[in-house]
């Protein structure tokens, strides 16, 4: 017995020194694992000895949350100190299975301390950060909104920026009349005005969201002009032409938005519809018997669900143009062929016995490529054109060309590429080609390579069709 009182003593002296050292550290560890009969238990959810894995929100309306980990029931405080304009703050928390929300009087980075405490007053150590809120909310929405034009409208993006609802309104005028519509904020953040038509005036729009929570009005007052309609883009690409005894409209729709074509027309003193609904073609068309005839149409396109103004045009069979109002330029003349030669008039003079010739008496002569343009004065729908050598020489010439057409001499378009053409041919004829029907006012010819080994070139005349 005496042996076993010993070793009791022993015992309790161990135990003692264990719990003093175990007390020594409380602002290391300030959470003892509950006792066991046995043995301690370690969980999984004992806190450290300083605050860690706080999550921190920086959350609108110029708050800061602190979501907390799961804590022993051993801590029953947290506090939280910062400073807040002038004035120190001290927050003590007692609730750990809901978020802490600190409000903060202004939009910059805050300095935070944390600290948890035990029953006995005990602190642990110090956990700092800084943390910076966010704006309020009708603010940011104000500040971040992204305004679009779109084909006959604006687009207003507002951000999300939480689950309440913040009522607004959207404000503006349209050629005197007033319009307003109702906003809700984080509900609908994506508002389409429509049925603008007019590309070139920006509107002046008022923006307001109102948050009663936090009594806290925002206002913003943007300047955007609606898009293009689509019809506006499409109008400018119509070709009318005959097609055997069709008349054909055809059309370049690139946004691939719908659009309804109504043609108005009459047939033998016969009033006719021809109509193509919502058709979403990249390149669309609309064919319809004339019987050949020179028709007058009168047509309209509509996307977005408004309407074109209407579009009057006369389609005829494809004719030989008129040069009286042409004009013509080349890339180098020639002045030793003669008054009526060597010119660029003298391509289109209407006389086949003239030609246009390049420069070959300088002492720099011009070397292929040559060309020359020809300014019919006003738009056709230009779908044929044709060439004749120079009448007196087949020795000369080019043998390969390329022909480009614009609309306003500064864009242009290729529609015929390495094109051959015969400046030996005899006797000397016209030789024609067909091209797809394309609007012009300005034709280029570009000749690529000569017939032979001449660096210069020539060609007695050019001709045009169109519709």
């Amino acid at each position: 017995m005496k042996r076993n009182f010993k070793m009791s003593s022993a015992f309790n002296v161990i135990l003692g020194a264990f719990l003093l050292s175990v007390g020594s550290c409380k602002e290391e560890e300030l959470v003892f694992p509950p006792k066991g009969d046995q043995e301690a238990i370690v969980t999984e959810t004992r806190p450290t000895a300083k605050p860690t894995n706080l999550t921190y929100v920086s959350a609108f309306n110029q708050n800061i949350e602190v979501h907390w980990p799961a804590l022993s029931d051993r801590v029953i405080k947290a506090q939280v100190s910062y400073k807040d304009g002038t004035s120190d703050k001290v927050l003590d928390v007692t609730k750990f299975n809901e978020p802490t929300i600190i409000h903060l009087s202004e939009l910059k980075s805050y300095d935070f301390s944390f600290q948890y405490f035990t029953s006995d007053g005990t602190g642990s150590k110090i956990t700092k950060t800084s943390l910076s809120p966010r704006a309020y909310e009708v603010d940011y929405k104000i500040e971040n909104v992204t305004v679009q034009s779109i084909p006959g409208g604006v687009t207003f993006i507002f951000p999300t920026t939480s689950q309440r609802e913040l009522p607004g309104k959207l404000s503006y005028s349209v050629a005197g009349k007033p319009f307003e519509v109702d906003l809700k904020g984080n509900n609908v953040d994506t508002v389409t005005v429509s049925n603008l038509t007019d590309e070139t005036q920006k509107i002046d729009f008022s923006l307001k969201f109102q948050d009663d929570q936090w009594k806290r009005t925002a206002t913003a007052q943007p300047k955007m002009a609606p898009g293009l309609l689509t019809y506006k883009l499409i109008l400018p690409t119509v070709v009318p032409y005959m097609e055997g005894t069709n008349l054909v409209l055809t059309w370049e729709n690139e946004t691939r938005d719908p659009v309804t074509v109504n043609v108005q027309y009459e047939l033998n003193g016969v009033k006719k519809t021809a109509v193509i609904e919502k058709s979403t073609d990249v390149k669309g068309k609309l064919s319809f018997d004339v019987q050949g005839k020179a028709t007058e149409i009168a047509y309209t396109m509509e996307t977005e669900g408004t309407a074109s103004p209407v579009q009057k045009t006369q389609v005829n069979p494809l004719g030989l143009l008129s040069k009286t109002m042409w004009s013509a330029e080349t890339s180098s003349i020639e002045t030793q062929e003669g008054a009526a030669n060597g010119k660029p008039q003298s391509l289109i003079d209407g006389d086949i016995t003239t030609f246009w010739h390049s420069t070959w008496s300088s002492g720099n002569n011009p070397v292929f490529p040559h060309w020359f343009i020809v300014d019919m004065s006003k738009i056709e729908v230009f779908g044929r054109f044709g060439m004749i050598r120079r009448h007196n020489n087949t020795t000369g010439g080019f043998k390969t060309f390329n022909i480009e057409v614009s609309l306003d001499k500064i864009n242009w378009k290729i529609v015929g590429k390495d094109l051959t053409f015969n400046s030996a041919d005899s006797p000397a004829a016209w030789q024609d080609y067909s091209l797809t029907p394309v609007k012009a006012r300005y034709i280029r010819i570009t000749m690529t390579a000569p017939m032979n080994s001449a660096t210069s070139t020539h060609l007695a005349e050019f001709r045009a069709y169109a519709y």
